[in-house]
């Protein structure tokens, strides 16, 4: 009985180390295409744009980018205003403005959405890790990298409880 116990451990502790990468997406300052789980794509299709850096944060045109993580985007050009939607949260932002909500909690940016040649430019960290993804900036390359890893086990044992909780020993 105790050697199948441990048995069941080991599988379990496994099970978790080997959580593997569900989305990855990866764009560099200046380069106007991204990769998106390993397909290379065109961030703002015919238009060219790039990401670039204003006041130590990457601003991006978001539409492509938020639309291959599976949201959708919306903009009002009365009032300038982006709203994004994933997975039920939504995110509202102003051009010039560096009052972003997250649903109905304000939050202040590093840097306000502007407008750069013709396109709504986002700071994409925010935005991103809002919705729960991870963003790495490699300074070297001059890349980003933004990933969301599939949290969900094969073992049993590692399956949330109604209450959202996995126990680990």
């Amino acid at each position: 009985m105790a050697l199948i116990f441990a048995m069941s451990m080991m599988t379990g502790c496994s099970a978790a180390e080997n959580k593997a990468e569900s989305f990855v997406l990866t764009m560099q300052i200046g380069n106007p295409n991204m990769i998106v789980n390993g397909t290379e794509k065109e961030i703002d299709p015919g238009r060219g744009t790039v990401p670039v850096v204003q006041n130590d944060r990457t601003l991006v045109p978001i539409r492509a980018i938020i639309e291959a993580m599976g949201g959708s985007v919306n903009w009002d050009e009365e009032t300038q205003t982006a709203f994004l939607e994933y997975n039920g949260d939504i995110i509202t932002l102003a051009i010039g403005n560096r009052t972003a909500y997250l649903g109905e909690t304000a939050n202040t940016l590093d840097v306000a959405p502007t407008v750069i040649n013709d396109r709504t430019m986002l700071p994409i960290r925010f935005i991103a890790e809002s919705f729960k993804f991870n963003v790495d900036w490699d300074e070297k390359t001059q890349t980003i990298t933004i990933t969301k890893s599939d949290e969900v086990s094969d073992n049993p044992a590692m399956q949330p409880t109604e209450h959202g909780k996995v126990l680990v020993a």
